[in-house]
């Protein structure tokens, strides 16, 4: 069974009243799926842990208890802004440098063509998922179940 990580931006306000009562975090994420949504969703499937891995641009975030998910981890809108600052400065080329880098110290061989491809088009979903929720001052959930 592979583990998913689901990215959400949810306003601001609404983060809050999460952390105050967690236990409230999967029916609120169920119920928003049901109304159309939080205001974006991120799917990185089993991805999401290399990924924060490889981009420590992306603050760590604060740990929250009490849910019904394997991981769950919250930035306040303050640190998505910053977060997404950081990931806007990186450019392609260093995206790929990355790759080669990781892949050289799994297994000392290069990264094949179309995985370098599929990690550069997660990130630029990554970036643009990040950059679109700090233009609306939004609060980001990572959510792993």
């Amino acid at each position: 069974m592979s583990v998913q990580g689901l990215f959400y931006a949810l306003p601001r306000h609404g983060l809050r009243a999460l952390l105050v009562e967690p236990s409230a975090m999967d029916d609120y994420l169920q119920r928003s799926a049901e109304q159309g949504g939080p205001l974006a969703v991120l799917d990185q499937g089993s991805w999401w842990q290399q990924d924060m891995q490889r981009l420590p641009e992306i603050e760590p975030g604060v740990a929250v208890e009490g849910t019904l998910a394997q991981h769950c981890w919250a930035w306040p809108a303050d640190m998505v802004n910053d977060s997404a600052q950081g990931l806007a400065a990186i450019s392609a080329s260093e995206l790929v440098q990355r790759m080669h880098a990781w892949q050289k110290a799994q297994d000392g061989a290069p990264a094949d063509i179309d995985a370098l491809r599929h990690w550069v088009r997660r990130q630029a979903a990554l970036r643009s998922f990040w950059q679109a929720a700090a233009q609306r001052r939004d609060a980001v959930l990572l959510y792993v179940v």
